[in-house]
């Protein structure tokens, strides 16, 4: 079977706009050429499947999300790529949660911390 390229390009574009990044900096997240991106959401080729596994676990969707366009988890993101959903969250939202997504566990540990005294401090003014 024919892996449909140019769907599985608009679903690699989405995430990437989902991100909030640039063909330049997801091509540098999954150690790519911009132009290669630029070629993948086009359609004209696809990720290596390494490649895709890693796309896919950076965001924590199936591989079947993004080659086939199926539903596997109960994730939001899952359902916006194979358009059965809207995502709930702004540009910012998905740039946050990109960039959350990428820091080491004890960073997001102290980014929780940060995030309570602030809304602790919010909450006594």
């Amino acid at each position: 079977m024919k892996a449909d390229t140019k769907s599985i390009g608009n679903r690699l574009k989405s995430l990437r706009e989902y991100s909030g990044l640039t063909k330049k900096d997801f091509g540098t997240l999954f150690r790519s050429k911009e132009s290669t991106v630029y070629q993948w959401e086009n359609g004209c080729c696809v990720p290596r499947l390494a490649k895709l596994i890693n796309i896919a676990t950076y965001f924590g969707i199936s591989l079947d999300c993004i080659l086939c366009g199926r539903v596997v988890n109960d994730h939001i993101l899952e359902s916006h790529l194979c358009g059965l959903g809207e995502l709930p969250f702004s540009s910012a939202t998905s740039r946050i949660i990109s960039r959350y997504n990428t820091l080491s566990a004890r960073d997001r540990e102290r980014l929780i911390g940060y995030l309570d005294a602030l809304s602790r401090e919010h909450d006594v003014t």
